[in-house]
């Protein structure tokens, strides 16, 4: 027996040896990758974020992650869908505005290749940078940044598609719906088909197409809550009522709890509503845009629960551990005829200023939320990075230990070292994000930089605690019979200074006090439109005013 002995503590050292090699194999390995993209939701929709919406599955992921509550996108659908997808500023990579044949006379008038109807090919994309590192590359929902010949999904990185190449369609019966390269034919689509359903099991099934242990990124792009306002009824029988103390009542609710969660602070006041908003009185067409609320909240809350089988399907299988999660908004809340009016759009954006397709912070700031078990620390709130939905693509390489390009389109460490497989050759362009990854593990992380904005005209600048910023004009939405709207005729808007820490709801400008940080700022600006491509929007109005038929 003694004889034995020392036989078996070799072949238990050998085994103890085996165990942590394996150990420090699998935590090396990389994590699988999820970034869920809401289609004009607000920063306060959320439960967690101070919304009335019942949201228990992102607010169980905001529980068991991390909070943002200074994360920015930029302020409408196609440029932020561009930015998440390239880590570039949208006019760099070709899209300084929308892509939809309404925007034609914008681009014409633009003549630039910073204006153009798809993803420029050499902002090359996430999918396209981490299948080379090993990814397996998995898209359903909406794309929305290119429909021709090598524009689509998977000509630009992705091993699978499911949705809507262009924008949204009827959510129970989609004209437009593709599957792959495909047109999904709608008689052939079941009688309870609903959008939002569909993405997240089709979803689900390529998950599930095993590839030999391959990690994979999923981009799930929910077209919910964007118009058309449509929802099982089921759905909008749980939200009748929950209105109908008016929007006025309800955003005093939510920055209520948004002082409960220390999202801002303890002694904010609601930013004055924008004068065209109107008190809320009960009128016949305020009582109607109250039962369109009732329905998008329906079509957050289904989102919501298909969240929560996405995250139960990957518990099932034994990934979610593994699995970066990132959850957010592409812009503000929209203020729409199609939808709901600007009152409750500056609801929705609770206790920001304004709304979709502005700078103003309403406009720009998303809730985003992180969970990753094996990485981030659960209920943290991350309050002093600011990030920008740019910084996604090199944040998603830094977690993978994938190369993160850099300004020369080459491979660069990040915060996470890691190396190989994402070269991205000399003809792509620059990314321009940054990786946020030591803020998700590190919530009294702060890096200060400077990030910029512009749509229709509306432009901004931050760095640090200050922020500049003016809208075009005063013009809201569009008139549906003259069809002018924001962006259009001449500037009146006028600079103005903010001071985002003490004053995150931009109510007090500071311009008339502090004239020369806002010279400094808007140089600041100026230099950053002219690096990225921006042509000035006063240009663009009068090409568009000159080019217009007589009597226009």
């Amino acid at each position: 027996m003694k004889a034995l002995l020392p036989q078996r503590l070799a072949l238990l050292a050998v085994v103890c040896a085996a165990v942590v090699r394996a150990a420090a194999t699998a935590a090396a390995a990389p994590p699988n990758l999820v970034v869920i993209l809401a289609d004009d939701l607000g920063w306060s929709d959320v439960g967690c974020y101070g919304g009335e919406i019942p949201t228990p599955h992102l607010d169980a992921l905001a529980a068991g992650g991390m909070r943002f509550t200074a994360f920015y996108n930029c302020a409408q659908c196609c440029p932020t869908r561009a930015a998440l997808l390239s880590g570039m500023d949208p006019h760099a990579a070709g899209m300084g505005d929308m892509i939809d044949g309404f925007a034609a006379d914008i681009r014409r008038a633009a003549a630039s290749p910073h204006y153009t109807t798809r993803l420029d090919p050499r902002a090359l994309t996430i999918a396209e940078r981490l299948r080379p590192a090993g990814y397996r590359t998995l898209m359903t929902g909406k794309w929305h940044v290119g429909a021709e010949d090598g524009e689509r999904p998977l000509q630009r990185g992705f091993d699978r598609f499911y949705g809507f190449v262009g924008g949204g369609d009827d959510y129970f019966r989609p004209r437009r719906l593709v599957d792959g390269d495909a047109r999904v034919p709608t008689d052939d689509l079941p009688a309870d088909f609903y959008a939002t359903d569909a993405f997240t099991t089709k979803a689900m099934e390529f998950i599930a197409e095993e590839d030999a242990g391959k990690p994979f990124f999923l981009y799930l792009a929910y077209t919910a809550p964007h118009a058309r306002l449509m929802a099982p009824e089921e759905e909008i029988a749980r939200q009748r009522g929950r209105y109908d103390a008016g929007f006025e009542a309800v955003a005093e609710r939510r920055l209520a709890r948004q002082k409960e969660l220390g999202l801002v602070p303890a002694d904010m006041r609601l930013p004055p509503r924008d004068p065209g908003s109107e008190p809320w009185s009960g009128t016949p067409a305020q009582l109607t845009e109250m039962r369109n609320m009732e329905v998008y909240a329906a079509m957050v809350a289904r989102m919501d629960a298909n969240i929560g089988r996405l995250v139960a399907f990957l518990e099932e299988r034994g990934a979610l551990d593994d699995t970066l999660i990132l959850f957010l908004s592409d812009n503000g809340a929209w203020a729409s005829g199609a939808t709901y009016e600007q009152e409750w759009a500056e609801t929705c954006d609770t206790p920001l200023r304004l709304f979709k397709l502005f700078t103003h912070e309403g406009g720009i700031r998303t809730p985003c939320i992180a969970h990753w078990p094996r990485r981030i620390r659960p209920g943290t709130v991350q309050s002093r990075h600011y990030a920008h939905v740019k910084d996604i693509l090199p944040t998603l390489l830094d977690a993978a230990g994938a190369a993160i390009p850099d300004a020369a389109g080459g491979g660069a460490g990040g915060a996470g070292g890691g190396a190989g497989g994402t070269e991205a050759g000399p003809a792509s362009l620059p990314v321009t994000g940054r990786s946020f990854l030591p803020a998700l593990l590190d919530p009294a992380f702060a890096a200060p930089r400077t990030l910029c904005w512009e749509r229709l005209g509306n432009e901004a600048v931050r760095d640090g605690r200050w922020k500049l910023v003016r809208a075009y004009s005063a013009v809201r939405d569009y008139h549906p019979v003259t069809k002018r709207g924001p962006g259009d005729g001449p500037r009146t808007g006028r600079w103005e200074l903010y001071d985002l820490e003490a004053d995150p709801g931009e109510s007090c400008d500071l311009a008339a006090d502090e004239p020369e940080r806002v010279a400094e700022l808007a140089a600041r600006y100026a230099r950053w439109a002219e690096e990225v491509g921006v042509v000035p929007r006063e240009r663009i109005a009068a090409a568009v005013d000159a080019a217009a038929p007589a009597g226009e």
